[in-house]
């Protein structure tokens, strides 16, 4: 599952726009989207939007309201959808390509996708054959209080969407799993390795705190509450990936520079390309670095008048 095209009209706070996101080398859509532009130029609103179109079309339980998308009641807003749902695993009679069109007005949301894409698009399990979408919003971060979320696809799925500061409260449940989920413990072990050179997963000991099952520069034992902030968000990312089935999917992140230094940020969107199979990232960012790797038709540039500069020379790290 793929963006292809993105096309707006009549957005309150953004502008008028249409990207085709197609790669000239493979005619498919790129893996990696970014929507660049300084702060508070909309790069959070556009992601929320798109997540808002895709919750009409295929819900996973959100609920969408038109006044918050329309700049003028009159007129009403558009936003356009190109999808290509060719991935493994479609299985529900879905064509690989369907457009997809909302409209948010006075009198309500409408919307217009083939059916057949839709029952792909609101399909939640947690099976890694079948494609869904995934939100790593800017105020990702660990968990507080009590709240424990359970690790099944019923309670996950109203979180996929979801800017709920408590939305990594299931981390502490999951690592727990891993004691006696040795296909997770593996796959989370390896995917945690991709996103942090500073932390291992580490099985914690026997009858201990299960959520002591890291090392780092520090020690051994570590428990999760006390890595760096940087460590954390690798491993709720990891987290997520592993116990979701991240692959054949669209996935949101929002400011991937919080944590990530920029001399290392081409190479950390390296790795979560590496993530998973067949994910396509879209990923909101103000580091210019990030978004002169990639190819000009991969980026949606937001709050300023001059073009992108012309792709840097490491943009070869980029697949098509």
């Amino acid at each position: 599952m793929k963006l292809s095209h993105l096309a707006l009209r009549g957005v309150a706070a953004l502008p008028d726009l249409e990207r085709d996101f197609i790669s000239a080398s493979t005619g498919r859509p790129h893996d990696l989207i970014v929507i660049a532009g300084p702060a508070a130029s909309g790069k959070t609103r556009l992601c929320d939007l798109m997540l808002a179109v895709f919750e009409t079309i295929g819900s996973y339980h959100g609920i969408v309201h038109a006044s918050d998308w329309y700049a003028d009641a009159a007129r009403g807003a558009r936003a356009e959808l190109g999808l290509w749902l060719d991935e493994g695993g479609n299985g529900v009679g879905a064509a690989p390509t369907s457009r997809a069109v909302v409209d948010f007005t006075a009198r309500g949301v409408h919307s217009m996708v083939d059916r057949a894409a839709g029952r792909v698009l609101s399909r939640y399990d947690h099976d890694p054959a079948h494609g869904k979408r995934e939100y790593f919003p800017e105020n990702r971060q660990r968990a507080w209080g009590a709240r424990s979320d359970g690790l099944g696809a019923p309670e996950q799925s109203l979180l996929r969407s979801s800017k709920d500061p408590q939305k990594y409260s299931f981390v502490p449940r999951f690592l727990a799993e891993l004691r006696t989920h040795a296909a997770h413990r593996d796959a989370f072990a390896s995917k945690l390795e991709l996103l942090s050179p500073t932390v291992r997963y580490t099985p914690a000991a026997r009858g201990g705190d299960p959520t002591a099952c890291f090392t780092n520069k520090t020690r051994a034992s570590v428990l999760y509450e006390e890595l760096s902030s940087s460590e954390a968000d690798a491993v709720l990312i990891a987290a997520t990936a592993t116990m979701i089935g991240l692959n054949h999917s669209i996935v949101f992140l929002d400011r991937p520079e919080l944590y990530v230094a920029p001399d290392r940020l081409v190479a950390w969107m390296q790795s979560l390309l590496r993530l998973g199979a067949n994910n396509q990232w879209i990923v909101a960012t103000s580091d210019e670095g990030l978004a002169s790797a990639v190819d000009r038709s991969a980026v949606v540039n937001l709050g300023r008048n001059d073009p992108m500069p012309a792709a840097a020379p490491r943009a070869s790290w980029m697949p098509s």
